[in-house]
C-alpha cells in the first residue's frame, strides 16, 4: 500500500532506462531542436506579414515530430506511469488544500484575458489553426517539462530542486526563440522571469491534480488566448504583446499566483524535511 504521506513513484523493475537528470535535460534539448530550431526555420519561409502562415509552418510540422519522438522515448524507457500521473496532493499528508488555488488562478488568467481578445477581427481559419497549434504546444512542453524532466529530477532530488530546476529550464528553453526574433535583453529577461513563474505554476497543476493532461489543456488554453489576442505568428512576439494588462480578473490572478508560488517554496522545503524524516 502506498504511504499517504509520500509521492507515488515507479519501481526500477518497470523501467528500461534509469531516470537521471542529464537524460531529462537531453530530452528537453532534443525537443527545442525540433520545436524551436526547425520551427523557426520553417516559420521563416512564410511571407512578410503572414502571421497565420508563420504560425502554421512553425507549429503544425515540427511539433508532431518532436511529440512523437518524446512519446516513443517515454514508452521505450518504461516511464509511462510516472510521466503521466502521480498521487494528487490532496491524498498526501498534510493535504494542503490551499494548493488548489494555484490551478484555479492559472485558469483565471487566460479566462480574464479572453474577454479582451478582438474575436471579431480574427478569421475562423486563424482561430482553428491556432487552437490546433497551441494544443500541440501544450502537449509537447508539458510532456517534456512536467513529464520527462520532472521524473528525471524527482528520482535524484527532492521536490524543492525538482520544482525550481524544472521551472528554470522551462523558462530558459524559450530564450532561443526570443534571440532568434531579435528581442531586446531586457525583454528576454522579463520573459524568463514570467516563464519561470509559469513553470512553478504548471508544476503545481500536475501535483494538485495528479494528472499531466490537466496541465496540457491549461497550457494550451493559455497559449491559445495569448496567440489569438496578439495575432502574432511566433511565441517571442506573442509573449511581447500584452492582451490587456489592466484586466482585473487576469491581473488579480497573476498577483495571487506570484504570492502562492512564493509560499509554495516554503511548502516544498517542509515537504522535503518530512520525506527525509520518514526515510531516516
Amino acid at each position: 500500500m502506498t504511504d499517504p504521506g509520500t509521492l507515488q513513484r515507479s519501481t526500477s523493475a518497470t523501467r528500461r532506462v534509469d531516470a537521471k537528470v542529464w537524460i531529462g535535460i537531453l530530452a528537453l534539448v532534443a525537443y527545442i531542436v525540433f520545436a524551436a530550431g526547425l520551427g523557426n526555420l520553417l516559420g521563416g519561409l512564410a511571407g512578410e506579414g503572414d502571421d497565420l502562415g508563420e504560425f502554421a509552418l512553425s507549429h503544425l510540422i515540427p511539433l508532431p515530430i518532436a511529440i512523437a519522438l518524446a512519446l516513443a522515448f517515454v514508452h521505450r524507457a518504461g516511464w509511462s506511469g510516472p510521466v503521466w500521473r502521480e498521487t494528487p496532493t490532496f491524498r498526501l499528508r498534510p493535504h494542503r488544500w490551499w494548493l488548489i488555488a494555484i490551478p484555479v488562478c492559472a485558469l483565471l488568467v487566460p479566462l480574464g484575458e479572453a474577454f479582451s481578445v478582438p474575436w471579431a477581427d480574427r478569421t475562423v481559419t486563424f482561430v482553428l489553426v491556432v487552437a490546433l497549434g497551441t494544443l500541440l504546444v501544450g502537449l509537447g512542453e508539458e510532456l517534456v517539462c512536467r513529464g520527462i524532466l520532472i521524473f528525471s529530477f524527482r528520482e535524484r532530488h527532492g521536490e524543492l530542486v525538482t520544482m525550481l530546476g524544472t521551472a528554470a529550464l522551462f523558462a530558459l528553453a524559450h530564450v532561443y526563440s526570443s534571440l532568434w526574433h531579435g528581442l531586446q535583453p531586457a525583454v528576454i529577461a522579463f520573459q524568463v522571469a514570467a516563464l519561470a513563474l509559469s513553470g512553478v505554476t504548471y508544476y503545481w497543476v500536475r501535483r494538485v491534480t495528479g494528472r499531466l493532461w490537466v496541465g496540457v489543456l491549461l497550457h494550451a488554453f493559455t497559449d491559445f488566448v495569448l496567440y489569438v489576442g496578439s495575432g502574432a505568428g511566433n511565441s517571442a512576439e506573442a509573449m511581447d504583446t500584452t492582451v490587456d494588462a489592466g484586466n482585473p480578473v487576469s491581473l488579480t490572478a497573476q498577483v495571487l499566483l506570484a504570492v502562492l508560488a512564493a509560499i509554495s517554496v516554503v511548502s516544498v522545503i517542509l515537504e522535503d524535511r518530512r520525506t527525509r524524516r520518514r526515510a531516516g
